[in-house]
């Protein structure tokens, strides 16, 4: 099972970073269209049993999840996460759009 995972910020959806058992590595900036949509953050896991939150706001509600690290996609390195991010820049759109989509990268931690 890898180390690492990746973590996503939207405007109705945020990931709550802030957790003992993750080290934030990376994060991005995704715009498409120059607006930003999403923010990615690549986390490692360093306590197995921890449990991430989500808050989600839908239909004018407001939901708090707490998912078990062990059901997010996980990639053994650091470049395995960053090659991922790639891929969802790539397929935000068709191919005309493509050169719309960039991800910034915007903090990284020191290890």
């Amino acid at each position: 099972m890898g180390n690492y995972i990746v973590l996503t910020n939207k405007d109705t959806f945020q990931t709550i970073l802030e957790n003992e058992g993750l080290q934030v590595v990376e994060t991005y900036d995704f715009y498409f269209f120059e607006k930003l949509k999403a923010k990615y953050t690549i986390a490692k896991v360093i306590d197995e049993n921890i449990k991430i939150q989500l808050f989600e706001e839908y239909e004018g509600k407001e939901y708090v999840n707490h998912i078990a690290v062990k059901f997010f996609e996980r990639f053994e390195t650091i470049e395995a996460a960053r090659e991922e991010l790639n891929e969802i820049v790539k397929a935000s759109g068709n191919s005309e759009d493509s050169i719309h989509s960039k991800l910034v990268k915007t903090a990284e931690a020191v290890l």
